[in-house]
């Protein structure tokens, strides 16, 4: 009986263990580099660049979540006092910035809380 218990304690722990290092993976601290859009004309009309910066810029101060699109990814950002930052933002809509935070990556849903960002430097 205590071969058994010891057995099945052994399995607990390792799945335990893997489920701390799959969640670590899904988070990341650093900083990423990309363009500020509004996610929800990006998302449905992959709106970005400047030909969206004056329409982009206005969705956002209107509300619509604020995003950042590195490479292929979009992740929504918000501070990491979770507060909008769309005020701070949404005269950047189009621009290089580059923000440091951390990212998580969960169920198709990909957020960077951020710290600090600052215009890229070309």
């Amino acid at each position: 009986m205590h071969k058994k218990f010891a057995a099945l304690l052994a399995v607990m722990v390792l799945v335990a263990g893997i489920g701390v290092a799959v969640v670590n993976a899904m988070q990341h601290e650093g900083s990423w580099t990309g363009e500020i859009v509004d996610v929800a004309c990006h998302a449905s009309k992959g709106a970005k660049g400047s030909s969206h910066t004056e329409c982009g810029a206005k969705c956002v101060k209107a509300g619509l979540p604020v995003g950042i699109l590195v490479g292929d990814t979009t992740y929504l950002l918000i501070s990491a006092d979770h507060k909008p930052l769309n005020a701070t933002l949404a005269d950047h809509v189009g621009h290089t910035v580059t923000v440091t935070g951390t990212r998580f990556e969960s169920k198709g849903a990909n957020l960077i809380t951020v710290k600090d960002w600052k215009m890229a430097t070309k």
